[in-house]
């Protein structure tokens, strides 16, 4: 799944993108939630950080974490539209 959100942003010119805030609750001992405020950049908006919440959940019961369900608070796919990155 990851390869493939790569692609897309890949896609869409992403330039950069970085965490902004990060928040997480413990929801039991294997399992967190973990709030992301991101800010990313594309080529056609420039230096124009473009702000967005992501929730993850988050499973810690192998070597590495593993992020089993995640949540966008906006809906990418207009927001994406509107700054002229899909048609």
């Amino acid at each position: 799944m990851a390869s493939k959100a790569a692609e897309f942003y890949r896609s869409v010119r992403q330039t950069s993108a970085k965490i902004l805030s990060m928040g997480e609750t413990q929801i039991s001992r294997e399992y967190s939630m973990v709030k992301v405020h991101w800010g990313a950049t594309f080529e056609k908006t420039g230096n124009k950080l473009v702000e967005f919440d992501v929730t993850y959940f988050i499973q810690k019961t192998g070597t590495e974490p593993k992020i089993i369900m995640f949540i966008v608070h906006q809906d990418e796919e207009r927001a994406m539209k509107e700054l002229g990155l899909l048609g």
